[in-house]
């Protein structure tokens, strides 16, 4: 179940004052303490210097200075990447291009292609606002359906053309002296440009376990966004590592076809109906009309805000979505020992919550075993368990997720005087409002740090983020300005009152979950509705940043 709500998120959210700041903070200033969680310094000294001096923080090779120009450079093909790209041709800016990693469009929704890849919100409210859909076959979308939307949606805005696909992103550094963006590309080709745009988003860099050994093992193992759909998995013996999203959705589906199933579980997950149902010929011309799909789509969002008051601990929508996951478990798995070995021991809504009607049944199969004891060491032909027990196996499908915190981190982003966005965030990944990082000018993240949602559609959060870095990038030209950049002390003041807000959540019940850091920081997931985000980042406050 790939997560629609934005949860990547990796996985995954002010006032109207336009005057420029002009005053640098002090670094004493930039450091806080909140309920034990340290928000670490950013590099003031760095700013304060380009803002004073303007000296150059970026030797700029005669390599670089051959590289294509353009106004804008947007790192992705996804949701989020096709969004800013018709967003700037909506506002008459058309020198940029997108640059794609893979040989087609779609981001998550082209990588994640494994049997069973359904959206986990209804179609018609995972969908622009502005280009819906009325031809959605079901109430969740198969990966396939909105793989073609989005390659539909490219085409209608005249996107294609721009995208440069199996291009790999290699290097990214600011040139202050020239207020540019210096990007390398692993074919060796070099960009240019006046803003860059990561829209790579939380889902695009697969994690594979860490359990020793895994590097021996002889038989097939793939993750399950690198899906091979040419292994014949009949009368084979497969191992599925993992059991959140992606593993209730492919679990059903291998099931049918293996000799035998073993499904590893680190941990279980609340798990809640799916209430799905095919759309009829007449259902989808009323989605024709105009004023019945927008209703349509505002009840869905109205709804899915009601979902939020869920993650409310002790509340009686919490207490209701409990004894909901309580009574689906208790129907579909009539076995006790199983039932319990199925039974989260965390609050509802601590990790993401999931939605299946058939994972359950799957694991009532005589050819499936459910192994709750930690798979301990994998060698040459299987998998060993922490309970010594050993299980021969043919093939190894690894359903553990993306690397959230190292997406962007790992790979070379420098900002003022070299900075890294590695060096910046360490393991512990953070941005104002989601989008801005201190130290790095003219640059913007569509679904960053704290801009999940477990109960949404991310393309509510999407949409208000284009529209944010769309205006800081107006306003910019409109000054004739080269260089914006968020103020320390105003990202630090968000966070820690983000923090605050996480800290007493139900994210913080003690479970271990991918929106966490091993320190217990949160990163993955924004604490209110999404009215309260979306009117957050109307209109940016320029007080907080630097503009020159």
């Amino acid at each position: 179940m790939l997560p629609c709500s934005g949860e990547r998120s990796l996985q995954d959210h002010v006032g109207n004052s336009t005057s420029t700041m002009a005053v640098v903070a002090r670094p004493e200033t930039a450091t806080s303490l909140v309920s034990g969680l340290q928000l670490r310094q950013y590099p003031i000294e760095a700013i304060e210097k380009y803002a004073v001096s303007r000296t150059p923080s970026v030797n700029v090779s005669p390599q670089n200075d051959r590289a294509d120009r353009y106004q804008a450079v947007i790192l992705g093909a996804g949701v989020s990447g096709l969004c800013m790209g018709r967003a700037l041709l909506a506002a008459g800016i058309t020198s940029f291009v997108i640059i794609e990693k893979s040989k087609g469009i779609g981001g998550t929704w082209w990588d994640n292609a494994y049997p069973g890849a359904e959206c986990d919100v209804p179609a018609h409210l995972y969908s622009y606002s502005f280009y819906q859909n009325p031809d959605w076959s079901q109430t969740y979308a198969p990966q396939s359906e909105i793989q073609k939307y989005l390659a539909r949606f490219a085409e209608k805005f005249d996107l294609l053309p721009r995208i440069r696909f199996n291009t790999v992103l290699t290097e990214a550094r600011f040139d202050s002296q020239r207020g540019l963006w210096r990007l390398q590309l692993a074919k060796g080709e070099y960009l240019s440009c006046n803003f860059f745009i990561c829209s790579a988003g939380p889902l695009s860099e697969p994690r594979y376990p860490d359990i020793p050994g895994i590097d021996t093992f002889k038989g097939h193992l793939f993750h399950s966004a690198r899906w091979d759909h040419h292994y014949p998995f009949e009368g084979k013996r497969v191992a599925v590592i993992g059991t959140a999203a992606s593993a209730v959705q492919l679990i059903p589906c291998i099931a049918p076809l293996v000799a035998n199933l073993y499904v590893c579980q680190r941990s279980p997950a609340w798990i809640i109906p799916r209430i799905n149902h095919g759309y009829v010929s007449w259902i989808k011309t009323l989605f024709r009309f105009k004023l019945f799909a927008r209703v349509h789509r505002f009840l869905l969002y109205l709804i899915h805000e009601l979902n939020r008051l869920a993650f409310n601990p002790g509340s009686v929508m919490a207490k209701l979505a409990s004894k909901l996951a309580e009574m689906h478990l208790r129907r579909l798995v009539p076995d006790k020992r199983l039932r319990e070995a199925l039974r989260p021991d965390y609050p509802f809504g601590c990790k993401r919550v999931l939605l299946s009607n058939n994972y359950y049944p799957a694991l009532m199969r005589s050819n499936v075993e459910l192994v709750t004891s930690l798979v301990a060491r994998i060698d040459s032909s299987g998998i060993m368990t922490s309970d010594g027990q050993r299980r021969k196996v043919d093939a190894i499908v690894c359903a553990t997720g993306f690397d959230i915190r190292h997406t962007l981190s790992s790979m070379p982003v420098a900002g003022l005087n070299g900075y890294t966005l590695g060096e910046a965030w360490g393991e512990e990944p953070e941005a104002y409002r989601g989008v801005t990082v201190a130290g790095f000018p003219n640059f913007f993240i569509l679904l960053g740090p704290n801009t999940g949602q477990g109960h949404t559609s991310a393309i509510l959060f999407i949409e208000v983020q284009v529209n944010y870095a769309l205006q800081c990038i107006q306003e910019l030209i409109k000054r004739e300005k080269r260089f914006l950049t968020v103020n320390p002390d105003a990202m630090n003041r968000y966070n820690e009152e983000l923090q605050k807000k996480l800290v007493a959540s139900v994210w913080s019940a003690g479970c271990r979950s991918w929106y966490k850091t091993e320190s217990g920081k949160i990163i993955g997931i924004y604490p209110g509705f999404s009215f309260q985000y979306i009117r957050e980042l109307r209109r940016p406050n320029f007080q907080d940043y630097f503009i020159r």
